[in-house]
């Protein structure tokens, strides 16, 4: 009797435990997929800066080339893929596009001007913020992933039956390697 109790409540805790783990997987996969839908939210303001920049000719000569980039780059990216690879590739043309882009609005006072430029510029850093707190979610959950299958008695259950790899997180180059901090643990 009671080792049928132990059975049963060993059977009860790994289903428990297997279940905990295939759960914070989707999180990340949610969150990742939140990530993904930001990002390509900004290619709706995508043929506005091309309409911008033909209008302006004295604007940047490569400006329509960093905005296709950018736009095949989004076009990648995949919602059932985690690849943060091809995330920090589209987050770091996006910062050289919309530097470039806001640089020239400096510089061009008449198109710094025209209330679209404004307007752009708003939406573009409106974007750029929810992909920046969609990304932070998502390290989040891959950490909480992460922890789920690594620490005991849950990288048992997953070793034995789950069998998830831990997921990457993603770092934006240049902003970690540049910072001078070593924490004392």
């Amino acid at each position: 009797m009671i080792t049928g109790i132990i059975i049963i409540s060993l059977i009860v805790a790994i289903i428990v435990l297997y279940n905990t783990i295939i759960g914070n997987l989707n999180r990340a996969k949610r969150a990742w997929s939140d990530v993904i839908t930001y990002e390509k939210l900004k290619q709706d303001l995508i043929p506005q800066l091309t309409d911008v920049a033909n209008n302006f000719k004295e604007f940047e000569a490569d400006f329509i080339e960093k905005v296709t980039a950018l736009r095949e780059s989004i076009a990648v990216l995949d919602g059932d893929e985690i690849d943060v690879k091809a995330l920090a590739k589209v987050e770091s043309e996006s910062k050289a596009l919309f530097t470039s882009f806001r640089a020239t609005a400096e510089n061009y006072p008449e198109l710094g001007g025209v209330d679209l430029i404004k307007t752009l510029m708003e939406e573009l850093s409106d974007k750029n913020e929810n992909v920046a707190a969609a990304i932070t979610i998502f390290n989040r959950s891959v950490e909480h992933f992460n922890n789920s299958i690594e620490m005991v008695p849950y990288n048992i259950v997953n070793s034995l039956f789950a069998k998830k790899q831990a997921l990457e997180n993603f770092h934006q180059s240049g902003t970690v390697e540049d910072y001078d901090y070593k924490p004392n643990f």
